[in-house]
């Protein structure tokens, strides 16, 4: 099934837009949310809570790139889980402070459109990079693998991997810095 078709199940209200959702999408739900989550439980919670979500959300919401936005709902709900109940893998944490040099602080009212408009930046900064430098970036900072994890993904050495995250952190604040943010 198409992402579209399973929009259109969501916007016609059908019965059977959820278990059409969980057949397509459910293994690459789990995968996200096991990254985040150390309970299964936690995991098979958090699933049933973006089914729910998906639904209360489509319509109004029409996501344009459905799995990335998917991606997104699950991963915002997994973290605010692991927040919850203080059983999160350390390598979200790790990762978070990873980037903590490389990103501006964003408190304060005007925070939405600054972070639309960082958001925007770092998606243009990744686009410029290497298809395996955004590969592991993401893997690292957006799907929180381990170091370990995302070199083996990557095929390279934990050492070369390291390497490439300090670069890519260094080329990205020297962008964001040339860029205003920081």
């Amino acid at each position: 099934m198409t992402d579209q078709a399973l929009v259109e199940l969501f916007l016609a209200r059908s019965p059977d837009a959820v278990p059409a959702l969980a057949a397509q999408y459910g293994p690459y739900c789990r995968a996200v949310a096991a990254q985040l989550l150390s309970d299964p439980r936690d995991v098979d919670e958090c699933l049933n809570d973006v089914w729910l979500a998906v639904w209360r959300a489509i319509p109004p919401t029409v996501p344009e790139r459905f799995q990335g936005w998917l991606a997104a709902v699950v991963r915002n709900r997994a973290l605010a889980m692991g927040r919850e109940n203080s059983r999160r893998p350390p390598t979200a944490d790790e990762a978070a402070l990873e980037l903590v040099f490389c990103l501006p602080p964003g408190e304060g009212p005007e925070g939405t459109a600054e972070y639309r408009a960082l958001a925007g930046a770092v998606e243009r900064f990744l686009r410029a990079q290497p298809k395996d430098i955004r590969i592991l970036f993401l893997r690292r900072y957006w799907y929180a693998d381990t170091v370990e994890d995302a070199a083996r993904r990557l095929g390279w050495s934990v050492s070369k991997t390291k390497s490439a995250l300090f670069r890519t952190r260094n080329r990205l604040r020297e962008y964001l810095q040339k860029e205003g943010f920081l």
